[in-house]
């Protein structure tokens, strides 16, 4: 790593500007959420308690008395603790209003004819929605502390970001996510067509009482009062005892059992294949558009930070002190506003910040100017300076990540962690 930053040039917006020092970049840090709200925690109790719910629930058994048939609120609690299960990790937003739903529906649908295991499974389940409920909303008031630590560092310095040309950021999540909302919709509608016209053939059809004489995996054989022996469809057949009596209705050409309505399970699943990673991207790319938006459409704070990109194309930005590089603050994916350098030449820069009279490489720290408040997702801009040397622009084109504890740039081991770095090794 390069110890001399490569400087912003002369008479850029650097001029003015407030350094963004490491005392405030610590205090920056702190202000995240503690380990206890780290989305994996809230993944494994969901998971853990899903799972134990599911295999202490009882079986239902298809009857004349209660038929079995398509569960549309079994679909939707389905649903809903999958998608939670990312949206815990990536969509915290999203997880305030999807923890509460879902735990609505289990303490409705669940608990009171549930038995004791089963019950004090899903109070389980409804204890890890909580648990997911307030670890998101531990990061979401992080991220508004975090903003409120920066807008303090820059003091009235605001900066206005110029756009270049419409602002697209979020256009193809949220087009891929209404497609796949749209094909969601769609299955939902042909399912409950389908549920209908079983429900209309089956006011239309004669009931019959047969005898059980045999079972195969996915039919019975029966015979009617009248010696006639047919076989009828059946998802459950190990639930009819031979030798028993149960009702068929039969139609033109149509027959099943009254026990069994038509179960729209494919369409169900279609709907989850296409609503669960719609809404997600949909919640994404309206997040993301208003956050550039926000960056865009108003003065925002400014800061000088120090910078680097590492060889995988992430920028990786630090206090404007820390001129070693060693506590790497936030990563997050830029690309210039601007583009006039070729992209061959680009992709084509290697780290060899050991030679002092070599061209300026991306990877070198370089001095910045941050737009905006850094916060987990949040949207930037950055005043850097260029290959040819150069004033340049960037934007983010994803969301901001916090490293990992302990983690630099190409897998270096930074000064604040265990253990030596690997200049302390040598």
């Amino acid at each position: 790593m390069s110890k001399t930053s490569v400087p912003i040039p002369s008479g850029s917006a650097s001029e003015g500007v407030p350094a963004w020092l490491s005392v405030d970049a610590a205090a920056w840090a702190d202000a995240r959420p503690g380990s206890w709200a780290k989305p994996l925690w809230p993944v494994l109790a969901l998971l853990a308690t899903v799972v134990a719910a599911i295999a202490m629930e009882p079986v239902p058994v298809c009857s004349e008395a209660v038929p079995c048939g398509p569960d549309w609120i079994g679909m939707v609690q389905m649903g809903l603790a999958i998608g939670l299960l990312y949206w815990f990790a990536r969509l915290p937003e999203l997880t305030l209003v999807a923890a509460p739903v879902l735990a609505v529906i289990v303490a409705w649908e669940e608990l009171p004819s549930a038995g004791w295991a089963s019950r004090a499974a899903n109070l389980a389940v409804i204890a890890a929605l909580g648990f997911g409920w307030t670890a998101a909303w531990a990061r979401l008031s992080a991220r508004q502390g975090q903003r409120r630590l920066i807008e303090t560092t820059a003091r009235a310095e605001q900066r206005r970001v110029e756009p270049a040309g419409p602002l697209t950021r979020g256009v193809i999540p949220i087009s891929a996510g209404l497609v796949l909302c749209a094909v969601a919709s769609g299955a939902i509608v042909l399912g409950l067509r389908a549920v209908h016209a079983d429900e209309g053939q089956a006011a239309r059809a004669t009931r019959t009482d047969v005898e059980v004489t045999g079972r195969t995996d996915m039919s019975l054989r029966v015979r009617t009062d009248d010696g006639r022996r047919i076989t009828v469809d059946a998802l459950f057949p190990e639930d009819y005892t031979l030798g028993t009596t149960v009702e068929v209705l039969e139609g033109e050409g149509w027959r099943r059992l009254v026990a069994e309505p038509y179960d729209a399970i494919e369409w169900q699943l279609l709907a989850l294949a296409g609503g669960l990673p719609g809404l997600s991207l949909l919640t994404t790319g309206y997040l993301a558009r208003r956050r550039a938006a926000a960056l865009h459409h108003g003065p925002v704070p400014a800061l000088r930070v120090l910078e680097q990109m590492d060889h995988e194309g992430r920028t990786w930005a630090y206090a404007a002190d820390d001129t070693a590089g060693s506590t790497p603050l936030f990563a997050c994916t830029c690309v210039p506003v601007f583009q006039d350098a070729d992209e061959a030449e680009i992709d084509a820069v290697h780290d060899i910040d050991e030679i002092d009279d070599v061209p300026i490489t991306k990877t070198r720290l370089r001095e910045a100017v941050m737009l905006g408040a850094p916060y987990e997702g949040a949207e930037l801009s950055f005043i850097t300076t260029g290959t040819d040397g150069t004033s340049e622009v960037t934007r983010t084109i994803g969301p901001v990540r916090m490293p990992q504890p302990g983690k630099a740039p190409g897998g270096h081991i930074s000064a604040d962690s265990t253990g030596p770095t690997p200049s302390q090794a040598h």
